[in-house]
């Protein structure tokens, strides 16, 4: 369990996940040590909050006491962090090459854009090195060979990378502030080697007419 709350201890949003190691294979005196990214929400909140840990049951639910600042039914104070306005960031526009955003039935936090066969993104020039995010998957099993997906900035490959069938991957690209050229803007374009039609595939009832290529679920430029 990994949950933000405000200042009132109101839930703001979760990053709940399963450990990379199950905790039926822990140890008593053992430490488990693991790192995760995770996108913060578009959420209209500005301030300080807490990150709240815990461990629950799938099948219960039912949380399980540990040692630490207990903040009530068993979520465990861990730390704190301070959301600032969303204008900090390095905003990035879907530009031409994608479908309109489409959220999770299940949750409506999460959300993607699919690229056709090259989508291009569009921010401002930070002029300084920065760290790109893409995470990105491509969820049907449709084709014999993985996906090749290229990003170009001003016609110079910057990453390449395969990305399987049903592969989610989170790539963090170093980008040079020499890469990005003088201008104001910067245009990124994503293209794949393979696309399809879910409409035009025998074996499904898919009637969906859009050519896709891979589902983006964030592009955030790091430029601190």
């Amino acid at each position: 369990m990994a949950h933000v709350v405000d200042t009132d201890g109101e839930l703001l949003f979760t990053f709940d996940h399963v450990p990379p190691v199950p905790t039926s294979q822990w140890k008593p005196g053992e430490t488990v040590e693991y790192a995760r990214t995770e996108f913060i929400p578009v959420y209209p909140y500005v301030g300080e909050t807490t990150i709240q840990l815990g461990l629950y049951s799938i099948q219960t639910q039912k949380r399980q006491p540990l040692a630490g600042e207990d903040a009530g039914q068993r979520a465990y104070k861990a730390a704190t962090l301070m959301l600032q306005p969303q204008t900090e960031n390095v905003f990035v526009v879907y530009k031409v090459g994608w479908h309109p955003a489409e959220v999770a039935d299940h949750n409506t936090g999460v959300e993607w854009q699919w690229t056709k066969r090259t989508g291009t993104l569009a921010f401002k020039n930070p002029k300084k090195d920065c760290l790109f995010y893409l995470d990105v998957d491509h969820p049907a099993n449709v084709f014999q060979e993985a996906q090749q997906v290229e990003l170009t900035i001003n016609g110079e490959r910057v990453d390449q990378f395969t990305l399987g069938p049903g592969q989610h991957q989170l790539k963090k690209m170093p980008l040079k502030a020499a890469q990005f050229g003088s201008g104001d803007t910067v245009e990124m374009q994503i293209a794949v080697d393979k696309t399809y039609v879910p409409a035009l595939l025998h074996v499904s009832d898919n009637r969906d007419p859009r050519e896709l290529g891979v589902r983006v679920f964030h592009a955030y430029v790091d430029a601190r």
